[in-house]
């Protein structure tokens, strides 16, 4: 009678971190992809890295809402590259983490500069 309570307060737990686990993955994936395709835009002939920036901002708010309180800046550097870099706070518990929690970047080559 006794070991089923135990042995199942340990499954549960094991497999409620193996969710929190995925959606931080989730999360840092759709932040890469939302950087990298804010890159991208603001790689595009008439397109500036401030549009870059707001279409990644815009990207995560509609996927994640405002949850992750995301930043995204967005720099061209002398070489032609636009660097978009989003920083968003990590979710540990559910959506909700610390305010410093996950940087990432994505870059592309602007079309001006070729």
């Amino acid at each position: 009678m006794a070991e089923f309570p135990m042995v199942a307060v340990l499954i549960i737990m094991i497999a409620v971190l193996i969710i929190q686990a995925a959606l931080i993955v989730h999360t840092r994936n759709t932040l890469v992809d939302a950087a990298v395709q804010g890159a991208h835009h603001a790689s595009l002939v008439g397109s500036g890295p401030q549009d870059g920036a707001v279409r990644a901002e815009q990207l995560i708010s509609e996927r994640f809402g405002e949850h992750l309180d995301a930043e995204a800046t967005a720099v061209q550097e002398p070489d032609g590259t636009i660097r978009v870099q989003v920083s968003a706070r990590l979710p540990l518990l559910g959506l909700y983490g610390p305010a410093e929690g996950i940087t990432v970047q994505g870059r592309a080559v602007d079309e001006e500069s070729w």
